[in-house]
């Protein structure tokens, strides 16, 4: 068994999403039952973004590298990134690491090129719905991924802060990101949407969107199991 680290805490509820999920799935795929080798270093979220909204990405790559150092001391074989924002230093992260990490931006544009589509809504913190490095992504499999802007992006990024972050689910939010969503089928044309950050998923747990939705957070998780699993 390969030993994951997880690179963490940015924010809490999705770390305990990749936790429960990966050891659930891990554990299923044995009659005998196991689970899986695994470590997680919790970074501070507020640090992270805050290199992130301030354009410091040497600072923010420092900060990472270091709990990819912990997770690297701890045995990790393999590492991820909990969380969508800080992969916009992911390609220099991943130079300087000494262990495979495994992109959820990457797995995500994969996972929709699959599919066929060719415009899609990308949604997140309003920073990652801001910089170019998360539709260059798409981009360059001749996928076209827009934000909202103005009121719209400013409310879906404080949604984010100031509720699923804190595990917080209202329904009336979660009928303002529909409003958006149908706005951006309607005005620009998406045929899908992606939930580009790892606190999303939540809102959408038990409820449908306007559109068909790219959940990152699972598709992360597929692609972590296919590697953990791709020598047994």
């Amino acid at each position: 068994m390969k030993k994951l680290g997880i690179l963490g805490g940015m924010g809490p509820e999705s770390t305990l999403l990749y936790y429960e999920q990966i050891a659930m799935r891990y554990n299923a795929r044995f009659a005998t039952g196991m689970f899986p080798l695994m470590t997680i270093e919790a970074l501070d979220m507020y640090e992270a973004v805050g290199y992130c909204k301030a354009g410091e990405f040497d600072k923010l790559l420092d900060y990472l590298l270091k709990g990819v150092r912990n997770l690297e001391a701890a045995g990790a074989e393999v590492g991820v990134l909990a969380s969508n924002t800080p992969h916009v230093v992911f390609d220099e992260l991943q130079s300087r690491a000494k262990i495979p990490l495994i992109s959820i931006v990457e797995t995500t544009c994969c996972a929709v090129a699959s599919r066929g589509f060719g415009r899609v809504a990308w949604l997140g913190t309003g920073f990652a719905m801001g910089h170019p490095y998360f539709k260059e992504a798409f981009a360059r499999r001749g996928i076209e991924a827009v934000s909202p802007e103005g009121r719209d992006l400013e409310r879906i990024d404080a949604i984010i802060a100031d509720e699923l972050e804190f595990g917080v689910i209202l329904e009336e939010s979660r009928r303002e990101i529909d409003a958006v969503l149908e706005k951006m089928r309607r005005e620009s044309g998406i045929e899908a949407a992606v939930l580009g950050c790892t606190e999303l998923p939540l809102m959408y747990a038990d409820a449908l969107a306007p559109v068909f939705l790219f959940d990152t957070v699972e598709l992360h998780i597929d692609a972590i199991m296919d590697y953990l699993f791709e020598d047994n």
